[in-house]
């Protein structure tokens, strides 16, 4: 009975060790799996959008004034109570004009947008121009084993183009450098099969 109980000590012994390793294991991992680099949208794409917002608004406001005006002209009928037609009048012609209101002011955002887009796409094409002179297969295999697995050479390859591209342009946006290290590695590997 006494052996029974010493195992029995000494298996939850075990099983609060295992748990504890566990949790260390699970933060740890948190810590490898925690993006803290934000995803990158390109201001022209944004530009897009946002035109294309306020053209919609825009669009849905004049169409519902135009609606409005009809409906007070009795040339389109609806079957409303006299007492709450004017409701029905001022509140659809509010929410029309706040769509009018709130393309023009889009539009008027959209142009900053483009302008900070197209010195993001001048910065693009530098940071590309760059790499494509300065970052070489030979420097980037410095030092490092070759005989290690492809994902691996990967993962060190990609810090240094982003070192790289950091260091010589201190001043862009790191998820813009992490969106184009990819298409640079690719540039400099693939073509290179």
């Amino acid at each position: 009975m006494e052996d029974k109980k010493i195992t029995m000590t000494d298996q939850q012994t075990e099983n609060d060790t295992m748990i504890e390793n566990l949790n260390i294991s699970t933060e740890s991992l948190y810590d490898f799996t925690d993006n803290k680099v934000s995803s990158f949208v390109r201001l022209s794409d944004k530009y897009q959008d946002i035109t294309s917002s306020a053209s919609t608004m825009l669009l849905v406001g004049i169409i519902g004034i135009l609606f409005l005006f009809l409906v007070l002209a009795d040339i389109i009928p609806l079957p409303l109570n006299s007492s709450t037609a004017w409701l029905f009048d001022s509140v659809m012609g509010g929410i029309f004009i706040i769509f009018i209101i709130s393309g023009i002011i889009s539009f008027m955002h959209a142009k900053q947008v483009k302008i900070d887009a197209d010195e993001e796409d001048k910065l693009i094409q530098e940071l590309l121009d760059w790499a494509e002179i300065n970052i070489t297969k030979e420097m980037l295999d410095e030092g490092l084993d070759l005989t290690q697995p492809e994902e691996l050479l990967y993962f060190n390859r990609a810090d240094k183009i982003k070192d790289k591209l950091m260091h010589h342009f201190e001043n862009a946006d790191e998820a813009l450098v992490y969106e184009y290290t990819e298409q640079i590695y690719q540039n400099i590997y693939e073509s290179n099969k």
